[in-house]
Formats: C-alpha cells, structure tokens, sequence
C-alpha cells in the first residue's frame, strides 16, 4: 500500500489560513491596524511624531515583505514611544512571519496588556500560539477574540483549525459552520471543514466543501491537492491526478501534491510518472529545509524532518521495485526507516527487495526485526512464511 500525504502540514495548512491574502490573519490584521494607526494620531499622537514615523515605515517595510527592516523601525517607534501598542502587535506580525512565534508572542502579550480589548492581538497571538503547536493556549485565545466580538468569522475559523490540530473533528466542524454562516464567500474555510470531515472519515462531505472552496476560489492550490486525496482514498485515480495537476499548475512548490499524484500513477502501475514526481517532493522538501536554516530557521518545527518525509521514499522505493530496480528501491527504503526508525513497513518491504535481489542473509535479518517489531498476527504470519522459505523455522 502506497502511503498519501496531507498538504504540510497539517501544521503548514494552518500557516495557508493565518498568513494568505484571502485568510483571516492578514485580513483581519490590515484591516484593524489601519485603524489601530489612526487612534493613536486622535489620542495625541503629535506629541512624539518621530515614532509614529518610524511605525509608519515599518509598516510599509511589513507590507513590502522586508520583516528585518520592519522590526528595526518598529523597535524604533517602541524605544521612541514604550507604551506603543500598535508597533508590538505589528513587530509580532513581522516575527511570526520570519517563524519566530516566542517572540511574536511576546509583541502580541505587549500589545494586549497595553490594550486588552483589542481583538486582533488575541486572534494573532492565538494564531502563534498554533503555528507553535500549542493548541489550548490558542483556543484560549481565540475564545476571547469571540467573545470580544461574537461575529467574528476569522476567530471561529481559526479555532476550527486548533480544533482540527487536536482531533476533535466535531468541534471543529461546529467552529466552521459558525464561521460559513458568518461570511458564507470565504473559500478558505469551506476547505478547512472539508478537510476536518476528511480526517473524520467523511470523504463525501470533504468533497462537496472542496468544490464549494474552488468555485469561490478557483486559484485555491490546496483544495485542488486536499480533493485530490479525497479521489484518491477513493480509488478514482484519474479524477486524483487532474486535481494534482491542477494543484501543481497553481502552485509549483506544493510538495504533497507532487507526492500523492505518484501515488496516484503508482496505483496505475505508471511507476516512471510516479518516480519523476516522488523526485520533484523530494527536491521541495530539501530545498524547504536548505532555506528555512539559510534564514537562521531553526526555532520553526515546520522545517524538521517529519514521519511523512519517511513516506515519500518508502514509496518511491516500492515504485523502483515495480520496475525491479532493487539497489535504488533498498536505497530508499533504508532512508526511510533512517528518517523514521523501526518502521515496521519498511523493514518488511525491504527484507522482499532483498529476497527478490537474491541476497538471502539480508532478507532474513529484515524478516527477524520485524518480528522483533511488530505483535500483528497478520504481518507476523507473512513474515514467518517469508523466513521459512528462506530456511528459516
């Protein structure tokens, strides 16, 4: 069985709905921060205008992409003016952006102490708080930007998302409906619940939320890649690889979507389709990590080696052995259990490469760990087969 892969994350989906044009993060941000900017003019700002300069610059830095130079003002404007709400928040802003969240927290936890109603650092904060992967302090968080403003469809979507994180799919699901009754036209939350039904096992209902995510959002990669597994737990491989294709085409650097449409062509023994996109996952993944530590990434989890990286080449590896290529199918299969140690399946594949190359010693070590491994009667009986072939009682 070929193992699909979620879209980043789940973890990296999280980052699509707090920091794209269309999620609620910088929506929500920009559209509070304006206003944020133009209280603190009203409430005699003119007294210390050199700060409100340097806030202004930061944050056209901000919009600029350029978050170095944007902290730097803002650290101005807050050295200038201390009790600078706004510059926190938005110095927050720069650093969660750069995946510094411990001290985008921190900016938020400034910036609500300075002024505890404003909703927008609680929702922000509550975003860090999950890109983090500390998932109660972000629905803590969330919890009061609701309850601040009941109406807010961004903080329930976003709680939905924690909710998501933590498997509690009902949850979830109660927080997305909220946020679709709230602002039914947003695409991005229509995917999030599909994606909540997804993992709940309803691929029914994830489907009908996905096309209603790409009717409203035609440019929405992700929910081309989430409908695309959808098809492909459903054995519609044709129907997979198009919303794949479609996936890539809007967005090139979508590792998953590149992996699961190899599953997809595996699964319709197009095992050489199915290694060229195993290849280009694995390249996205590498160059994901070479760029996250040329920026000095190491405080960002996102960036790590996951168990699905361990996927990628245990299926590439069984796409080579369909071919009979077994040096390059051990090859990959030997990554995979280095990335994810005793990893039962791919001991067990290995140990058949081995057997099928002819080297006899090797297969029977594979066979032996995964009994030592593994207590299934079922993977315990084929591997017990496997060894008595082999002359092994």
């Amino acid at each position: 069985m070929y193992h699909n892969l979620q879209n980043e994350s789940d973890t990296v989906n999280v980052i699509l709905r707090v920091r794209s044009k269309q999620s609620c993060f910088l929506a929500l941000r920009w559209r509070l921060v304006f206003f944020s900017a133009v209280a603190s003019v009203i409430t005699g700002f003119q007294q210390k205008p050199e700060a409100l300069t340097f806030y202004n610059r930061g944050k056209a830095y901000y919009q600029k992409g350029d978050y170095e130079n944007a902290i730097a003002d803002f650290n101005l404007a807050i050295k200038i003016k201390p009790d600078y709400a706004s510059a926190y928040f938005n110095r927050g802003n720069a650093y969660c952006d750069q995946g510094d969240y411990a001290r985008a927290i921190a900016d938020y936890s400034q910036a609500i102490k300075l002024n505890p109603d404003d909703i927008t650092a609680y929702n922000n904060r509550g975003n860090a708080y999950l890109l983090n992967n500390d998932l109660a302090r972000a629905i803590a968080d969330f919890d009061q930007a609701i309850l601040r403003r009941p109406n807010l469809a961004e903080a329930y979507c976003n709680r939905g998302i924690a909710h998501t994180q933590r498997g509690d799919y009902d949850h979830a699901i109660i927080d997305f409906d909220q946020a679709v009754r709230l602002d039914p036209q947003e695409a991005d939350t229509y995917y999030k619940r599909g994606k909540a039904y997804y993992y709940k096992g309803d691929l029914e209902r994830a489907i009908v939320d996905y096309n209603r995510a790409i009717k409203l959002n035609p440019n929405l990669a992700e929910a081309y890649s989430s409908r695309g597994l959808a098809y492909l737990r459903n054995n519609v491989f044709s129907l997979a690889i198009a919303d794949f294709t479609n996936a890539v085409k809007l967005k090139p650097d979508l590792a998953e979507a590149y992996a699961n449409r190899g599953n997809a062509y595996a699964h319709k023994d197009r095992n050489d389709r199915a290694i060229a996109d195993y290849d280009r996952a694995i390249q996205l993944k590498r160059e994901r990590i070479i760029t996250a530590k040329n920026r000095g990434g190491d405080f960002d989890p996102t960036f790590k080696l996951k168990p699905e990286d361990a996927e990628l080449y245990y299926n590439r590896g069984r796409a080579y052995h369909a071919l009979g290529k077994f040096d390059r199918a051990i090859a990959d299969y030997t990554q995979a259990i280095n990335i994810k140690a005793n990893q039962v399946s791919a001991y067990y594949i290995r140990g058949t490469a081995y057997r099928d190359k002819g080297d006899r010693a090797k297969a029977i070590f594979d066979f032996m760990k995964v009994r030592e491994l593994t207590n299934d009667p079922m993977m315990r009986k084929k591997t017990r087969d496997h060894l008595q072939d082999l002359g092994v009682n």
